[in-house]
């Protein structure tokens, strides 16, 4: 991870914890391709986050995986940002 994405992973992270929400890092065990991290509040209110730097792209792999996880009714973001991130929490806990 470079250090723009890990800049926007820790971000995500500490904004999170600080909304009191939860999170996880996410490997898909024999599989390629998921997303970074899964996160959730109360409710439950949850979804699965792809954490890019701001001039980042999505792999083939991602966008498949991406595009299975939204197909069966998975909320998945891919953030490249800050602003993302803070749009992200808004809207999954439901203040947006």
């Amino acid at each position: 991870m470079g250090a723009p994405e890990a800049k926007n992973e820790n971000y995500l992270r500490k904004r999170v914890k600080a909304e009191k929400g939860q999170i996880r890092k996410l490997r898909w065990i024999g599989r390629r391709g998921a997303p970074d991290d899964f996160v959730w509040w109360p409710g439950p209110r949850s979804a699965f986050v792809e954490v890019k730097a701001p001039e980042g792209r999505l792999s083939a792999l991602q966008t498949r995986e991406i595009e299975r996880l939204r197909a069966d009714g998975f909320k998945v973001y891919v953030v490249f940002n800050f602003a993302d991130i803070d749009a992200m929490i808004e809207e999954v806990k439901g203040t947006a």
